[in-house]
């Protein structure tokens, strides 16, 4: 009787369970709806660590474990121009899904980061690096995403991107240094001005 009751008792807490776990997917396509792998989705919120994760080889993504409340979508992919999207999320239910469509950016011109690079070989780094973070291998992906600024230097959101996990790891010296180095990529990036005040305030 006991064993019923427990196995009754997990059967009624698994449906709960698995819909607070704040899941969010979606696709990321280009303007010919053609998926697109190896895109490097961010998740960003004010008050929570922001979490990175890459579109498979179907363009598809997903986060598992949201924290409910506001957070913004940034994707980035060699090639393509960034697009950001804001969601509100929830940890009960299902979430809309968040479908992105990528511009092509300029295949030439002298502020390409990418210009004489192997497109495909950059997605890979990305999405293992992306791996190595998400796996919680901290130091395998600062040392590919520096593989990567070793060959193209000016990619702002490998250098923001190095900003966070060098604040996970709480080596703040080095944070403010991927920011700066952001910054000079692209002086106008919000992103990294509102990281480094965060750091001078600490």
């Amino acid at each position: 009787m006991r064993r019923a009751l427990a196995c009754f008792t997990f059967a009624l807490l698994v449906p709960v369970t698995a819909s607070a776990q704040g899941r969010v997917t979606g696709v990321v396509k280009d303007a010919d709806d053609h998926t697109i792998k190896g895109a490097t989705v961010m998740a960003e919120s004010p008050d929570q660590p922001s979490v990175t994760v890459t579109s498979d080889r179907k363009g598809r993504f997903s986060f598992l474990g949201l924290r409910g409340g506001p957070w913004t979508f940034i994707v980035n992919a060699p090639g393509f121009h960034p697009a950001r999207r804001q969601a509100t999320t929830t940890t009960m239910g299902v979430n809309a899904p968040l479908d992105f469509e990528l511009e092509t950016a300029p295949a030439a011109g002298p502020a390409s980061p990418l210009a004489g690079l192997d497109v495909r070989a950059v997605q890979r780094q990305l999405a293992a690096a992306a791996e190595f973070e998400a796996a919680g291998r901290i130091d395998e992906s600062v040392a590919a995403y520096r593989d990567l600024l070793a060959k193209m230097p000016a990619l702002t959101s490998v250098h923001l991107q190095l900003g966070v996990l060098f604040e996970r790891k709480g080596d703040v010296e080095a944070a403010a240094a991927a920011y700066q180095a952001a910054l000079m990529a692209d002086p106008s990036n919000a992103r990294a001005r509102a990281a480094l005040d965060r750091l001078a305030r600490r």
